[in-house]
């Protein structure tokens, strides 16, 4: 049986409720990829570290904001 590709579409954004809800942690994200490559261009190990920190600290928050799923409306 195959899966429903709507739904599978839509899964990914099941926990939050609209998209603009998700703009901080892409953002952190971003920045964690970015600090991460200049980082790694310029040769600072530090600046790699604070990268991969960020990617960690934007996906840990998007768990933690996200990990009850959506609220249920009654």
């Amino acid at each position: 049986m195959m899966p429903d590709p709507i739904l599978a579409a839509t899964l990914p954004l099941a926990a939050s409720e609209s998209l603009s809800e998700m703009v901080p942690f892409l953002v952190v994200l971003g920045a964690g990829f970015l600090v991460g490559a200049w980082g790694q261009a310029a040769k600072a190990p530090l600046a790699v570290l604070a990268g991969i920190l960020l990617v960690i600290l934007a996906i840990l928050g998007f768990f933690v904001e996200n990990g009850s799923g959506p609220t249920p409306s009654f």
